[in-house]
């Protein structure tokens, strides 16, 4: 259920948490079981997200198949059509040497993924491998359909869903040498034998863990050694660019940056027709009449940067609720920083996660400020909203996007704000976009290409939501002083 963060019983959770007063070992004994917990806690996944759990496909059949979420099969059979896809041979062709991480993530959203799989893409390009991808998965047990806040949602997506570029089978410009990349179906129809490269093969060889450039290097000399055509990851290595080794660790991509950010995977990437469908539609929540924006539906593709320009005028913010009632207090507890790509240098508003003072005890300061960084409440939203209004970068800033997962009221309770702190031509958010059935389960995506294109963007630096748009920004070349946290 989406809570709003006005909700006083929930403010208390930040900011009096271990307030009461009680004895010396009391107080010790109770750090000793906060820190088992923080310990505990540490071990699970990097958004926190619970996994959805596969449901028996008879059991959802006794729903009203109205309610079920689309499976997308024709986005699946048209990755089986790829050109690249040669079904006639039972083996790789002389010249083909493919590259799979068969533990990529799964269970986690839509953000988590995405960057991994860039990552994973960028690896295979810079090894002389063609990559194999497979599919936006909340479970691969074979389930159609899986359980998630008591509603089911597709166990898989295929990624050509939400993303196209040559991370998903595109090609790429012929000054790239680069074959492109094929489907895990296809991987599996010619190569049935895998030569499996393990975590316990390379590490041995990373000095610094949580150096993404040393991480890419060691495996792409790693895979690079390897003369087999069928080579994947193994499944039991899981993430090779994990939250607790990069995505999760301040400055742990700020090494690669130089290097991803003008990668083709990054300059070569686009939105799906389906995503640029739903935006188009919704063009009057962005743009002002008067001055539309061209469609991107029926434009030929050219490069990330290109197609995907400022919209003068426009500021989006990401504001979290639902799920981060709980998140940012494990946030707190663990003393998570932002997510790496947040963390690069000269990004505006930076946070440096408080240590504590007692046993490494967060004060009441501490812990209210990982609430405003992370939950803010209304009148911290306006605040921030007017301060980055007053700046060079948000001159003749008039209409703003509200990305969230607010509830109603509390999106009325914050367009209420906004238009009693300043003048406003529009305000929209997340709610007001009319989107088909296809386009409503995977709807993240395109808040995250409005984030992507707003003149402004105010994120959540805890957010891999965000993150995502921040590093399309930084690619495009976006003034960095435009992106901002809060």
């Amino acid at each position: 259920m989406l809570l709003p963060t006005h909700h006083a019983k929930h403010e208390l959770t930040f900011r009096y948490a271990c307030s009461i007063t009680r004895t010396q070992w009391l107080c010790l004994a109770a750090l000793l079981t906060f820190s088992l917990s923080a310990y505990n806690l540490s071990r699970r996944s990097s958004s926190l997200i619970t996994p959805a759990t596969s449901q028996p496909e008879s059991t959802l059949y006794t729903l009203d198949p109205h309610t079920l979420p689309p499976t997308y099969h024709t986005y699946h059979e048209a990755e089986l059509r790829l050109p690249q896809h040669d079904w006639s041979r039972s083996r790789p062709a002389p010249h083909e040497k493919f590259f799979f991480v068969a533990g990529h993530v799964r269970g986690l959203g839509w953000g988590n993924a995405l960057q991994e799989h860039l990552l994973n893409a960028h690896l295979a390009y810079v090894s002389n491998r063609t990559f194999v991808f497979s599919n936006y998965t909340w479970n691969d047990d074979g389930s159609v359909y899986s359980i998630y806040n008591g509603k089911p949602i597709p166990s898989q997506i295929p990624y050509t869903v939400l993303i196209r570029g040559p991370a998903v089978g595109d090609p790429l410009p012929l000054a790239f040498d680069r074959p492109p990349a094929v489907s895990k179906d296809y991987f599996d129809h010619v190569c049935p034998q895998k030569f499996e490269l393990g975590q316990h093969a390379v590490d041995p060889h990373i000095t610094h863990p949580s150096s993404a450039l040393e991480v890419t290097e060691k495996w792409s000399a790693a895979i690079q050694a390897i003369s087999e055509p069928c080579l994947q990851s193994s499944m039991t290595s899981q993430q090779i660019y994990s939250h607790y080794r990069i995505f999760g660790i301040r400055g742990a991509l700020a090494d690669l940056w130089p290097t991803l950010s003008v990668s083709p995977i990054l300059t070569q990437f686009g939105w799906s027709p389906l995503i640029e469908r739903a935006f188009d539609e919704n063009q009057h929540l962005f743009y002002y009449p008067s001055t539309p924006g061209s469609n991107l539906t029926g434009t030929p593709y050219s490069s990330n940067a290109e197609r995907y320009t400022p919209i003068p005028g426009l500021m989006a913010v990401h504001v979290r609720r639902g799920d981060y009632l709980k998140h940012c207090v494990d946030l707190t507890d663990q003393g998570e920083d932002f997510v790496s790509i947040n963390t690069l240098p000269g990004l505006a508003d930076p946070f440096v996660a408080p240590r504590g003072f007692f046993f490494n005890e967060l004060t009441r300061a501490d812990r209210n400020l990982y609430r405003r960084r992370c939950f803010p409440s209304v009148a911290e939203i306006v605040q921030k909203v007017e301060e980055v209004r007053a700046t060079r970068e948000g001159r003749g800033i008039r209409r703003i996007y509200i990305m969230t997962n607010g509830k109603p009221d509390f999106i009325s309770e914050l367009k209420e704000a906004l238009l009693a702190a300043g003048s406003w031509d529009s305000i929209h958010s997340s709610r007001d976009m009319v989107l088909s059935k296809e386009e409503k389960y995977v709807a993240q995506a395109v808040d995250m290409l409005v984030a992507q294109r707003a003149q402004v963007f105010i994120g959540n630096g805890f957010s891999t939501l965000t993150s995502g748009a921040v590093m399309m920004r930084l690619s495009n070349g976006f003034p960095v002083n435009s992106t901002r946290f809060w």
